[in-house]
């Protein structure tokens, strides 16, 4: 049997950074840590000391010696809390400060799982209050655990250690309160079950007061309600991973067990993640007279990480989802764990069926046969549900009457709404895509209705019907622009009906069908004309058409001063330009462009010239002139020449041509005396006389020309020759 105050390591509080990373835990054996609030599934036993001599085992606790402990609280002596900070919400008080030679002791039977590893660790945590008589240690208050086989009462080896009461113990601290008394605060320790999976433990734990019966001993007790496998299982991707040690022994020393090559030293140790699985010892010493140095073993296992893959949902209120999740992994099977259980099919399954009646975020847990884990969640949104009800305020209604239809379901503006009328022949005027739709029919009979609403995910549909009525066609035809005082047309519809008609300026007060009405409007401006139909059952129909007079645009021609004219000479015409006006000049024959306000053409012959100007509307004006084209133009003859040869005016000659032929030129002086005759030419005077020049005077000049009609003019006259 080994006298130690702490025996194993405490190897499922080795933690990971990063989660998942965690022992195999099973299931908490009943209120082994207390924390349903009482002692119950806990044996007891009074007895005395010392030594210590137990009584049978007992269901009953004793009052005063078996204590639940509750917070808030500090022991009297150690001022230490009396509910460990690092358990639960409980713990047992084993005695008190009586005294009297009195033991107490209580027991709890652990069935030890049957695994493969069949490595497994109980975690408790202790404190201890002694006074110190000084005694013979044999006579000394005292705090005891034994863990030992349930069925034949052999000892666990290494699992059973006594604390005697003395001033010297290590990790004791003497009271502030009482110089007498020595006590341990909280500390955390270990029972190794390791290679016992199958067989019923007894752990029990036991105090005494001194054997002379002046003075007491005391301790509390909290138990971790797991068991724990001495190995890990690594499922994330971390730079590093920390090994922790229990507290209490004096020397810790780390080490890979497959090369024995040293890890670290100290009670917790920050190192490389491994990249392959690996075990490590732990090499415990504790403190001298305490306990058994031991080695303990521990596992790092590397395992492929767990993914999952799933994907958010929506439903419409009453209707359900399927939520599946993809989870890869080598190690199968998986097991499946989904919260809330609200609206699901089953909680154990891959893919429940929802059906939540609000959004409900569903999580689920998933782990493999490594005990890898991974959490993952499917949000279900509820959407508003889709309501499809038409409202049809009428029953019955006429041709080409209005009316206005309504979902008095949903009305959420995402929503989407299709309206159907075709089948009815109806045509939608107003509304398509929204809530609310105007429509009308143009035939008779019983017409369909339907609509569809697609909320989100949600859809839904309602049908309904209406009849309608003959109503008579009210339409007729007319010109929409017209020229002010131009006689128009008004054509009706044949149908049986009464006629009434209403039209500005105009008075129609017949009410029987007349095809055509002739109409004039002397004045400007947008006439109304409104015409409606009544049918015997009431139905009616009203036509309306807008007509606009147009005044007459303005026609005058713009005679340019083109002097004397005749066959073959250029003119120029002009009119008044306006915007959008068109003009048109005839005939056309005489001008390059006939459709310009301003033309330009070649005299033929003589008549009439007519502009015609009409606008956008067809509205038209003329205007005219004579053209008055003689044969021949007048000939033109200079009044002064300079023959001195310097290019300029130095013949002299008709100066325009016009087709004109010249016949006889003759020139003489003063004295009558002929310088130049010529006839049958045009070339012209060059002023030399006998072959000399003529000198500067005034001299007379005749010619006689033809002109292309072959008549023949004459034409006298005086020039200046200049030197």
């Amino acid at each position: 049997m080994c006298n130690s105050y702490i025996i194993h390591l405490l190897i499922a509080c080795i933690t990971c950074f990063a989660l998942p990373c965690q022992a195999q835990v099973f299931n908490c054996p009943p209120n082994l840590d207390f924390e349903n609030g009482n002692l119950n599934n806990w044996q007891f036993r009074l007895g005395s000391c010392c030594p210590l001599n137990m009584g049978a085992i007992s269901p009953t606790p004793s009052g005063g010696r078996h204590t639940l402990a509750t917070p808030p609280g500090v022991d009297p002596y150690g001022l230490f809390p009396i509910v460990s900070p690092n358990g639960g919400n409980f713990a047992l008080k084993l005695g008190n400060n009586s005294v009297g030679s009195q033991a107490e002791s209580a027991v709890y039977y652990i069935r030890v799982p049957n695994t493969t590893n069949s490595l497994f660790t109980l975690i408790y945590r202790y404190a201890v209050v002694f006074q110190d008589p000084a005694h013979a240690p044999s006579m000394q208050p005292r705090f005891v655990v034994n863990v030992y086989d349930s069925a034949t009462g052999n000892p666990i080896p290494c699992n059973q250690f006594t604390f005697v009461s003395s001033s010297s113990l290590p990790g004791f601290k003497q009271s502030t309160v009482s110089a007498d008394v020595y006590y341990k605060d909280w500390t955390n320790s270990t029972i190794d079950l390791s290679s016992l999976g199958g067989t019923t433990v007894a752990v029990e734990f036991t105090t005494g007061d001194c054997g002379h019966g002046g003075h007491f001993g005391y301790g509390y007790v909290d138990v971790t309600c797991e068991l724990f496998e001495t190995f890990q299982l690594y499922c994330n991707d971390v730079p590093t991973i920390t090994l922790k040690g229990p507290p209490g022994f004096q020397t810790y020393e780390w080490r890979d067990s497959s090369s024995g090559s040293l890890v670290g030293y100290g009670e917790n140790i920050t190192i490389p993640t491994p990249s392959t699985t690996t075990t490590f010892a732990v090499i415990l010493s504790p403190y001298t007279g305490f306990g058994c140095p031991d080695t303990i073993y521990t596992t790092f296992f590397t395992v492929p990480m767990l993914s999952v893959t799933s994907k958010d949902t929506a439903i419409c209120p009453k209707d359900s989802a399927h939520l599946h999740v993809i989870a890869n992994s080598t190690a199968t099977p998986l097991s499946y764990s989904w919260t809330p259980t609200t609206g699901l099919s089953c909680i154990n399954c891959q893919s429940p069926m929802a059906a939540p009646t609000t959004d409900t975020k569903y999580y689920v847990s998933i782990t493999d046969t490594n005990g890898c884990k991974h959490r993952d969640s499917i949000e279900v949104e509820v959407t508003d549900g889709a309501k499809a009800d038409i409202d049809i305020p009428k029953d019955t209604i006429c041709m080409y009457e209005p009316i206005t239809l309504k979902n008095l379901g949903t009305t959420d503006p995402i929503a989407q709404y299709l309206w159907n009328v075709q089948n009815g022949k109806g045509s939608i005027i107003t509304g398509q895509g929204t809530p609310n739709i105007t429509v009308k029919w143009d035939s008779t009979g019983t017409k369909q209705i339907r609509l569809f609403v697609v909320n989100g995910v949600c859809s839904d549909s309602a049908t309904g019907s209406l009849e309608v009525k003959y109503a008579p066609n009210a339409e007729f035809d007319i010109q929409k622009d017209i020229c002010i005082g131009q006689p128009v047309q008004l054509w009706p519809y044949k149908d049986d009906a009464k006629y009434f008609w209403e039209i500005d300026e105009q008075s129609i007060t017949d009410n029987i069908f007349k095809d055509r009405y002739d109409l004039t409007w002397n004045t400007l401006g947008n006439k109304h004309i409104k015409l409606t139909l009544i049918h015997d059952n009431k139905c009616q129909n009203t036509h309306e058409k807008t007509v606009s007079i147009h005044d007459y645009p303005e026609a005058k021609i713009v005679v340019a001063d083109i002097g004397d004219i005749c066959t073959g000479k250029q003119f120029s015409l002009s009119a008044k330009e306006e915007y959008r006006y068109e003009y048109s000049w005839s005939p056309p024959q005489y001008f390059g462009n006939s459709h310009n306000a301003t033309v330009t053409g070649i005299a033929e012959r003589s008549g009439n010239i007519v502009l015609t100007v009409s606008n956008e509307w067809n509205c038209f004006s003329q205007d005219s002139i004579y053209l008055d084209v003689p044969a021949c133009c007048e000939i033109i003859m200079p009044t002064a020449f300079s023959p001195n040869k310097d290019g300029h005016n130095d013949i002299f000659r008709p100066v325009n041509k016009n087709g004109i032929q010249v016949a006889v030129l003759m020139i003489a002086n003063r004295r009558g005396q002929i310088v130049y005759d010529v006839k049958d030419t045009n070339t012209g005077w060059d002023g030399n006389y006998k072959d000399k020049p003529a000198g500067q005077d005034t001299y007379n000049y005749y010619v006689k020309y033809l002109c292309e009609d072959g008549t023949s003019k004459e034409k006298k006259g005086t020039f200046v020759l200049l030197r």
